[in-house]
């Protein structure tokens, strides 16, 4: 368990936690914590919203700082998948035509669009969340909202990621995609039952999280034959973006905490 741990967490952040040495069977093992990653990503930025708090930042630049922070912290691996999903099913005509666009390094107009309306929208969405006028339990409220999103974006890509098809040969999405199991899926799910229990603003932030892993596994299949790490990527930085999106309409006592 310890090695799957530091295998996902060496994956997912930029921490050098991981082992020499990782084959694909370990890659798909370590999923199981991917959720648990996404609270390390998640409380780090906590932490980093707090002190931003304390020291008065204006909600605008705190919220450009987390994104770019979170970018730092994930080696921007997600951003990828954005900008190479939306270049290629803004560019193509056929599935085939739409992956080769996809696997192309350089990046279009459509994807350039996707990554800015992405990170605009998660950057609109922390900057509601943090919003100055807060009393310190408030504030906790808020962390705790911050902080489970990430670790609910993850799980959302085990569900993707579970039961679908991958439509190349080879790719590094090929070790997750129809490779995860129900099991994995439960196992994940328990890292985040410590959100669940606070109450039911944290349930629908949890299936905001969850819509695009819905909607993309059926538009991935249907216009490009199946998932691929991209999707993956993709679909974890949308969720990112309604989560916190949600969690800012939380924040401001527009849901019941």
């Amino acid at each position: 368990m310890l090695h799957s741990l530091r295998t996902a967490l060496s994956f997912l952040t930029m921490l050098p936690v991981g082992p020499d040495k990782v084959s694909a069977g370990q890659l798909v093992r370590g999923a199981v914590f991917f959720p648990l990653a996404g609270w390390v990503i998640g409380l780090a930025m906590a932490a980093a919203a707090w002190f931003f708090f304390r020291v008065g930042i204006n909600p605008l630049p705190a919220a450009v700082l987390l994104v770019i922070m979170e970018a730092f912290l994930t080696r921007g691996l997600h951003l990828d998948g954005v900008a190479d999903l939306f270049d290629g099913l803004g560019g193509g005509s056929t599935p085939e035509k739409r992956l080769a666009i996809m696997k192309d390094s350089a990046t279009g107009a459509f994807g350039a669009a996707g990554l800015i309306l992405t990170l605009g929208l998660k950057g609109a969405a922390l900057s509601s969340l943090l919003s100055p006028a807060q009393s310190s339990p408030a504030i906790l409220k808020t962390l705790v909202l911050l902080a489970v999103v990430p670790a609910a974006a993850r799980w959302a890509m085990l569900t993707l990621a579970w039961k679908s098809h991958y439509p190349r040969l080879i790719g590094t999405g090929h070790v997750f995609v129809g490779q995860i199991t129900i099991k994995q899926v439960l196992l994940a799910s328990l890292f985040l039952l410590p959100a669940v229990v606070t109450g039911s603003p944290i349930l629908i932030i949890l299936l905001c999280c969850q819509l695009p892993a819905l909607v993309l596994r059926y538009q991935a299949h249907k216009l490009l034959g199946g998932v691929t790490g991209d999707v993956l990527g993709a679909s974890c930085e949308i969720a990112e973006a309604l989560g916190w999106l949600a969690a800012g309409f939380s924040s401001q006592a527009l849901l019941p905490f």
